[in-house]
């Protein structure tokens, strides 16, 4: 799924690079089909929507997985790499290539968007010229040809058939354009790994031509992908930068937290320490650090509701209860999860705010369709969420009756607080 799109509307060309004017992409009336507005869906909004309205809110809003700080401690070395390369092919209007891996949790996807929000202060500044920036998530790509729709639509607003998006791109990506460059980042690489692997070589080739402007940053969890995807001829040939994340070490979690929370006093410090070094020990996952001092925010808040004599920071004790409650099989299996299933989930749990146990197969494909079409994703088709609700059955997180089809009875056996916590992160 395409989750972002930036563009600079007001800033002016720099005047050394006045010969390179923009324009926009455009589909030929022949293949569009749809037009849809510019969105930044649930999965990976950028910045918190919404006010944070006490201590304990502002606290989390900072802890979210989705928020880019101005400053992202103990990757600065991986930052200037990647700055510098993308910044460098902007400039000089040429495309490349930078393959970025390491286990899951190593600050990827965070290291480039906050490359990507610092680009795009010197474009409001007018010293680097304007770019588009397109991220896609392998997770959703499935087909992996969807990539081509995802993201013509992105950069035109027209979602298309995945043949005329191809077609479209390679064609445009061959040709003399005055479009601005295009920083394309594809989280989760991996997923779209196939036995011909025709769509990755695609992206790749296309970075490789002489006007494409097309700079693709892959992030994997494999770190051997390159190898078992690319034959070293091909590798030498397109020329892949890559760039290895380490994984975190208890200090450097530590450091990740403490400056997320950077004015805020609702921790003790030792409480923060336990915290990174429980998650050092298991998986040297930012995210569960992050989620863990979530969860510790949300269980302070309500001692602090409920006894006033309570103090008001988060102990060693708080966050012993709150791994705990991370670290349920439900909580587990649902991170793993799809994001359409998530969103089935929430869906689910919307509807049963009406106090309903159960809620009808076809009332929650209406609902659903409501909210993709209200946030402008693409709307999955009925056998789509048939096979994601089996997908859940089959897991015992939800029931149902298969025989009866769309009018099949489901209940949720998970629980809800759990999916709440999960996907305060989408």
């Amino acid at each position: 799924m395409v989750v972002k799109r930036r563009s600079d509307l007001g800033a002016t060309t720099p005047r050394k690079l006045k010969h390179k004017k923009t324009s926009q992409i455009v589909t030929p009336s022949s293949v569009r089909v749809k037009s849809v507005p510019a969105f930044t869906p649930l999965d990976l909004r950028i910045t918190p929507t919404g006010k944070p309205e006490t201590c304990y809110d502002k606290a989390r809003a900072m802890l979210q997985l989705d928020e880019v700080p101005d400053y992202l401690p103990c990757r600065e070395r991986e930052h200037k790499q990647i700055y510098d390369k993308v910044k460098s092919a902007i400039e000089e209007f040429s495309g490349h290539r930078i393959f970025i891996s390491g286990q899951p949790g190593t600050g990827k996807t965070a290291t480039v968007r906050q490359v990507v929000k610092n680009l795009q202060r010197k474009v409001d500044q007018k010293e680097l010229h304007p770019f588009e920036f397109v991220e896609i998530n392998g997770m959703e790509m499935k087909p992996p040809e969807k990539a081509y729709s995802a993201l013509w639509e992105a950069l035109t607003g027209d979602n298309i058939a995945v043949k005329a998006a191809e077609d479209l791109l390679s064609k445009t990506f061959n040709e003399l354009s005055q479009r601005n460059p295009i920083v394309l980042m594809i989280d989760e690489f991996d997923v779209m790994v196939t036995k011909t692997n025709r769509v990755i070589y695609n992206f790749l080739e296309w970075t490789t031509l002489q006007d494409s402007y097309l700079i693709v940053i892959a992030l994997t969890n494999r770190i051997d992908l390159p190898v078992t995807m690319l034959s070293a001829r091909s590798e030498s040939r397109i020329g892949l930068d890559r760039l290895t994340f380490a994984p975190y070490t208890h200090t450097e979690l530590f450091t990740i937290v403490k400056s997320r929370l950077d004015g805020i006093e609702l921790f003790e410090s030792n409480a923060i320490e336990f915290a990174a070094r429980k998650v050092s020990s298991i998986s040297q996952d930012a995210r569960n650090a992050l989620c863990i001092c979530r969860r510790a925010i949300g269980i302070l808040e309500s001692l602090a509701k409920t006894n006033d004599e309570v103090n008001n920071k988060v102990t060693i004790d708080i966050v012993k209860e709150a791994i705990k409650k991370t670290n349920t099989p439900w909580s587990k299996y649902i991170r793993k999860c799809s994001f359409r299933a998530k969103m089935f989930l929430c869906t689910l749990l919307l509807l049963r705010r009406d106090g309903k146990p159960e809620i009808e197969f076809k009332d929650i494909i209406g609902k659903y369709t409501k909210i993709c079409r209200k946030k402008g994703i693409q709307t999955p088709t009925c056998t789509e969420l048939s096979n994601i609700v089996y997908d859940l059955a089959s897991s015992s997180i939800v029931s149902m009756d298969p025989s009866k089809d769309i009018y099949a009875q489901i209940k949720f056996n998970g629980n809800e607080e759990d999916v709440n916590m999960v996907l305060s992160d989408d």
